[in-house]
């Protein structure tokens, strides 16, 4: 979702070109979803000037209530503090569930 000084845009995936006269834009991106309804929110105010043409970037977050980044290219993944943690907690689980399978296997 692309909201230009409080109006949504026509927005998709990928590389979007919107055209705009020269002057000051509040630009905010996020992710539509269920829960939470907005997922890697990021706001960001340009300056345009004649004849410019400006690139950003928008990196939605690994972690769902984590913000996103938006500026120049390259932005950082937000939220690699919370998932990662959680993802080695969770092959823990699946490699202690798999051990307990296999020891209940062996031991029939």
């Amino acid at each position: 979702m692309i909201i230009l000084n409080g109006y949504p845009m026509l927005g998709r995936w990928g590389r979007n070109v919107i055209p705009l006269p020269p002057g000051q834009y509040h630009l905010h991106v996020h992710l539509p979803y269920v829960m939470p309804q907005r997922i890697g929110p990021a706001d960001l105010t340009i300056w345009l000037q004649p004849a410019m043409a400006l690139d950003v970037e928008y990196r939605a977050p690994l972690w769902a209530y984590a913000r996103g980044a938006l500026g120049p290219a390259p932005q950082p993944w937000n939220g690699k503090g919370c998932f990662i943690p959680l993802l080695v907690l969770l092959v823990i689980m699946l490699t202690l569930l798999l051990a307990l399978f296999l020891a209940a296997l062996l031991s029939v």
